[in-house]
C-alpha cells in the first residue's frame, strides 16, 4: 500500500520518542527512513523500528544519542557514536566534514561506537549539496566471506559517492561490496522467495537459491576480488583506524549479542578550492549532456545517472506517497498500538 510522507514520518517519530531517543535525534532518523523508502531502500528504512525496540528492550542499544567528537584535529575528527542510533552521529559527521571541506579544502571524519547509519547517500547527499564531492564507508557484522574463502569475515561494507552537479539531481552511488546487501537476503527470507544462485553460498561453500540457508552461509564479493579487496579496505578505514570493532568481531544488529561496534569514514573534496565553481557546473552540464546522448545499448531508452532511478522514485512518492508492503505498515500499527501511541498509517485513499 502507499501511506503519505508526513504520516510515515509521524509515525517514526512517535516510536523513536517511544523508545526513548530524544525528539531531536527522532527526527532526524525518522526522515532518514522516510527518504530510504521513499527510494524503495527498504532494508534501511522505517523496517528498523522493530530491531531497535528489540535493542532497547534487551538493553542493547543507549537511548538517548548522546554522539560526542573525541578526537578534532584540523582537516580530520572522530566521532564516538555513543552505542546510539547511527544516524544521529552520521549527522554529525557530515555536519563536520563540511565544514573541514570549506576551511582546508578537504576533511576526514571517522566515526567509532556506533549502530548502522542507514543508507550512506543520505550524507554524502548532504555533503555534496554544499559543492562537494563526498566519499563513505562503513563497516558491517560478518556476513561476506573474502574471495576464495567459505565462512563470513567482513560485512557487506557498503560504499557512497555523491558528487555536486549544480542541480537537484546528484550524482549520487551507494553500494554495498557484496553482489547484494544482506538486508535483501532476509527480505526474501521473509517473503518465502528464492534468491539468484550468484548472490551467496551455504554453511558448506556451495552455491544457493535458498535465502534462509544463504543466511546460514555467506554473501558473495561483487566482482569475486575486487569487492573482497575493497570490503577489506573499509573495513580497516572505517573500523580498525577509527577505533570502531571490525572483522571479524562486529555484531549484527538484528541479533542481541551485545554492541554492535560500527564504523564509518566520511570524507569532503570542496570543489571550489581546484576550480571556479560556475565553470564547473558548466562543465559539467556537457558532461551529463554527452553522457545522456550516448547510443543506448539494446533496448536501454536512457542512460541514467547513478542515483538517478532512486532520486525519480523519490520525487514521485512526493505526489503519489512511499510504497510499503502491508505486512511493514500492519508491524508498525501493532508496535505504536504497544505503546500506546494515537498515530496510525492508513492507506492513500484512491482518487
Amino acid at each position: 500500500m502507499k501511506v503519505k510522507r508526513e504520516d510515515l514520518f509521524n509515525a517514526a517519530h512517535a516510536l523513536l520518542v517511544a523508545a526513548g531517543e530524544s525528539p531531536e535525534g527522532a527526527a532526524l532518523v525518522a526522515e532518514t527512513f522516510c527518504k530510504a523508502d521513499a527510494r524503495g531502500i527498504t532494508t534501511h528504512g522505517s523496517y528498523l523500528l522493530n530491531p531497535i525496540f528489540n535493542r532497547v528492550k534487551a538493553g542493547q542499544l543507549t537511548l538517548p544519542t548522546k554522539a560526542a567528537l573525541a578526537l578534532d584535529t584540523a582537516a580530520v575528527a572522530v566521532v564516538d557514536g555513543g552505542d546510539g542510533l547511527g544516524p544521529v552521529a552520521g549527522k554529525l559527521a557530515a555536519d563536520l566534514v563540511i565544514s573541514r571541506a570549506r576551511q582546508y579544502g578537504v576533511g576526514l571524519v571517522l566515526i567509532r561506537n556506533t549502530n548502522s547509519v542507514g543508507s550512506l547517500a543520505y550524507y554524502t547527499e548532504m555533503v555534496a549539496r554544499e559543492g562537494m564531492i563526498a566519499l563513505m564507508s562503513s563497516n558491517a557484522a560478518p556476513s561476506m566471506a573474502p574471495w576464495g574463502g567459505a565462512e563470513a569475515f567482513t560485512g557487506t561494507n557498503p560504499i557512497a559517492i555523491a558528487i555536486y552537479t549544480g542541480r537537484d539531481l546528484l550524482f549520487s552511488a551507494d553500494m554495498a561490496t557484496s553482489v547484494v546487501a544482506r538486508g535483501k537476503i532476509r527480505q526474501s527470507a521473509r517473503r518465502g522467495k528464492p534468491i539468484p544462485a550468484d548472490w551467496a553460498i551455504d554453511e558448506n561453500g556451495n552455491p544457493t537459491t535458498d535465502p534462509n540457508e544463504a543466511l546460514k552461509g555467506t554473501l558473495l564479493p561483487m566482482g569475486g576480488p575486487k569487492g573482497s579487496a575493497i570490503a577489506l579496505a573499509v573495513d580497516i578505514l572505517s573500523g580498525l583506524v577509527a577505533g570502531a570493532k571490525h572483522a571479524p568481531d562486529i555484531k549484527s544488529f538484528h541479533n542481541l549479542d551485545g554492541a554492535t561496534g560500527v564504523g564509518a569514514s566520511l570524507a569532503a573534496v570542496d570543489i571550489s578550492k581546484f576550480m571556479d565553481l560556475d565553470a564547473y557546473k558548466t562543465e559539467m552540464d556537457a558532461y551529463i549532456a554527452s553522457l545522456k546522448g550516448m547510443k543506448k545499448a539494446g533496448s536501454a531508452t536512457e542512460i541514467y545517472l547513478p542515483g538517478e532511478i532512486e532520486y525519480n522514485r523519490e520525487v514521485e512518492s512526493r505526489r503519489s506517497g512511499i510504497q510499503l508492503d502491508d505486512e511493514a505498515v500492519n508491524a508498525l500499527n501493532q508496535l505504536l498500538a504497544s505503546v500506546g501511541s494515537d498515530v496510525r498509517l492508513a492507506p492513500i485513499a484512491d482518487n
